[in-house]
């Protein structure tokens, strides 16, 4: 099951499991949710065609590690580099006290 299909799946389950006002919320969420990927995919498709035509050998990912940490960290987020070579670690924080690393 792709994710987007699963989104729908458990979007349709929360609302059958809950009433029709919720019905109403999900579904502007659900809007939300599709302008903000139409907002970021053009963004998205220039990543996917730069990492294409600057490929980099397995485990020495070095300059693909570098615009993914400075894409990070404008984004506010803290990262830990090194990570079994060149990889990355986000620490994404929320109100809740619970660290969740990514």
């Amino acid at each position: 099951m792709n994710s987007l299909r699963l989104l729908n799946f458990c979007l349709a389950f929360i609302v059958l499991a809950t009433g029709p006002a919720l019905a109403q919320n999900l579904a502007a969420l659900k809007t939300k949710i599709n302008q903000m990927a139409d907002q970021i995919e053009p963004k998205v498709i220039e990543w996917r065609r730069h990492f294409h035509q600057n490929p980099e050998l397995s485990n020495r990912e070095f300059k693909t590690a570098e615009k993914i940490l400075a894409h990070l960290e404008a984004l506010g987020l803290e990262v830990k580099t090194g990570v079994a070579h060149t990889g990355l670690v986000a620490l994404l924080k929320g109100g809740n006290p619970v660290r969740w690393w990514l």
